[in-house]
């Protein structure tokens, strides 16, 4: 300990509370009010219409980012960004402790590493994204705000070391995770300063949350997040000096992979332990409605009603089928009727209504229910034949309000697409929804099968119209009422999944819309604190979203840095190490889960898994292009009225 270096605690407390400030500008805008959504903040969201942006803006995007990191390693001497940000960390560091040749050391040879990452990600956003001119500028303004607040944490972290001697330095392995974490408090704050994003829900809690499910899932991360973090820390002492710095930055890969493996088997064990084995199947056959909203769907309709009908054979109750219409051009409703017209066990009727997209038809469909439990089914999924037989067993417990199933691509397709997704799956639903729903961590029940009581839906006021991701808004929603979700794996249901790039590409941006979209309505800074599904899934989901331009920019970075300071191989090596570490403890884990659910005929595509994922990085890049500006100028701008939701 080295306080005796201190010049006065009067100055340590000035900083330690310039921190909190900073800390507190940085977040208020994440829980501010903003006029975007003139909805309700129940079940209508009227925002501006997002437009898909075209192929050759993410290129642009990368095309932007070397131009950005060519211009930062081109500036030399006085003008140097290095030499700038480092001296106003050593001035910080200098009012605060005596002791200027540490603080040189700590910052001998400083570059800003992914501090420049986060800086050229956003200024990418700015140029590239949606918005006017005086909307850009304010975009690019943020990455001056996230250097200013990292200064003052990377000064605290410098005096940190300098006093107690913790390896906290801002180029060490904590310091790069330090500026990871308020990177992304910045890139969600310039999200929601700039982007038209939904209100915050205005369902009220009518229960609340239990704090056991809390405590377990808080002691899980954070012996996970402590089991990792040690093993990075062993091998990075391990390490050669001369690696270290290029590790620091790789790290958080394999860091990120390997907590969601052991959290996910720490919840295993928590479930194994605490959670009652599955209600039996009764003598008890309730009433189900199942409601199928369809649009165009003329090629699929008819094998997934005869699926439902051979499903309610196996069921031996009351199976009642409602398909709206939404407006088809096609022959959807004749081939629905013909096919209703040869069912042996089900009852089906077809509804005629408007073009208003997924979620109106839904709600039709939901006003002419009248069992306690509603299924909704996509038109192009197709049920397992004991779908229906193990579904209404769950809803004996008064809590779960939601019942999801197992999902699997729908088989037919010769495309890669459905292999990738399967690998999706099986780590989604086979992994990590059958651990976390243990602490009520299940963000979303898809919209391909979801199993919910009535009573629940018309207290929501059914399914939100306007935005992305109603399936997940509903359980979200469902969640501030005090209801569960559970998932069971024998109930199996196949998603058809989209066969060319043009059709996943949509689909995927759509997603990618939908974690913003539903994060901006349930957030937990916005809309209170709900259950783990809203805090810990939801807010997880959103911050792996969030950051994802930036990762997507992280192998430009790290190869442009080897060639503007002279240690390709060090750094290559490196950065392939790290990456080749995460996707062997990814594929590892894809061998015993396709095993487990005997899908292994489909290992041999897990060898694409890394170009698919540099996809899906894409995808959620193109999902942030894709959200309008907040329109504004010289002297404010009121928003232009929007009488309609934009149909999804």
């Amino acid at each position: 300990m080295h306080f005796d270096l201190l010049n006065g605690i009067q100055p340590l407390v000035l900083l330690l509370g310039t921190d909190a400030l900073l800390g507190a500008f940085l977040v208020y805008p994440l829980c501010m009010r903003y006029p975007d959504d003139q909805g309700d903040g129940l079940a209508l969201v009227l925002l501006p219409k997002p437009k898909l942006p075209s192929y050759w803006l993410v290129p642009g995007f990368a095309a932007l980012f070397v131009t950005s990191m060519v211009v930062y390693h081109s500036l030399r001497g006085n003008w140097s960004p290095d030499q700038i940000y480092s001296d106003l960390v050593a001035r910080i560091c200098a009012s605060v402790v005596r002791s200027p040749a540490e603080v040189s050391g700590y910052l001998a040879g400083f570059t800003l590493g992914l501090r420049f990452l986060t800086v050229g990600t956003i200024v990418c956003l700015a140029v590239l994204g949606r918005g006017n001119a005086l909307r850009r500028c304010l975009v690019a303004f943020q990455a001056l705000v996230y250097l200013f607040v990292m200064a003052f944490v990377d000064a605290t972290l410098v005096i940190v070391e300098v006093l107690v001697g913790a390896p906290v330095a801002p180029t060490t392995l904590l310091g790069n995770f330090a500026a990871v974490g308020v990177a992304v408090v910045a890139m969600s704050r310039m999200q929601y300063l700039n982007y038209a994003l939904p209100m915050p829900s205005r369902v009220p809690f009518a229960k609340r949350p239990r704090i056991s499910d809390a405590a377990a899932l808080v002691g899980v991360t954070v012996a996970s997040m402590a089991i990792c973090m040690a093993g990075l820390l062993w091998i990075f002492h391990l390490a050669d000096p001369a690696f270290r710095p290029a590790l620091a930055l790789v790290l958080p890969v394999p860091f990120a992979a390997g907590t969601f493996v052991v959290r996910s088997a720490l919840l295993a064990l928590v479930n194994g332990v605490t959670v009652r084995p599955d209600p039996p199947v009764t003598d008890r056959r309730p009433p189900i409605d199942v409601i199928i909203p369809a649009y165009n769907e003329e090629e699929v309709i008819g094998a997934t009603l005869e699926a439902i009908d051979v499903a309610a054979g196996r069921y031996g109750g009351p199976v009642r089928v409602i398909v709206m219409n939404d407006g088809s051009s096609d022959g959807t409703r004749e081939l629905a009727l013909a096919t209703m017209a040869v069912f042996s066990h089900a009852t089906g009727e077809v509804h005629d209504g408007r073009h208003g997209g997924k979620s109106e038809s839904l709600n039709a469909a939901l006003a002419l229910t009248r069992t306690d439990i509603v299924v909704r089914i996509d038109a192009d999924t197709i049920v397992g034949e004991w779908s229906l037989h193990y579904t209404p067993r769950w809803f004996e417990d008064p809590q779960i309000g939601l019942v999801e199933p197992m999902c699997f691509p729908r088989a037919g397709r010769r495309s890669v697409f459905p292999h990738m997704r399967l690998f999706e799956e099986l780590k989604q639903f086979g992994l990590n929804h059958r651990t976390i729903q243990t602490v009520d961590g299940v963000n979303v029940v898809p919209g391909v099968f979801t199993a919910f009581r009535r009573v629940l839906a018309v207290e929501l006021g059914g399914f939100t119209v306007g935005m992305n991701g109603e399936d997940g808004d509903f359980t979200l929603r469902a969640s501030r009422l005090g209801y569960r979700t559970w998932m069971d794996t024998k109930i199996v249901v196949y998603e058809d999944v989209p066969p060319t790039y043009a059709e996943i590409r949509e689909q995927r941006v759509r997603w990618g819309r939908a974690v913003h979209h539903n994060q901006a309505r349930h957030g937990p800074y916005r809309a209170g604190v709900a259950t783990p599904k809203v805090w810990f899934n939801q807010t997880q989901q959103f911050v792996k979203c969030t950051f994802a331009p930036a990762r997507l920019m992280l192998p430009l970075y790290l190869l442009l840095t080897a060639m503007f300071e002279g240690t390709q191989r060090d750094v290559i090596l490196i950065f392939l190490g790290g990456y080749v570490i995460a996707e062997i403890v990814f594929m590892a884990l894809q061998a015993v889960l396709t095993l487990g659910f005997h899908q292994g005929r489909h290992f041999g595509w897990v060898l694409l898994w890394p170009i698919w994922h540099l996809f899906l990085m894409v995808f959620a890049t193109e999902s942030w292009l894709s959200m309008p500006g907040r329109p504004i100028g010289i002297h404010g701008t009121r928003p232009q009225a929007i009488t309609q939701a934009v149909i999804h």
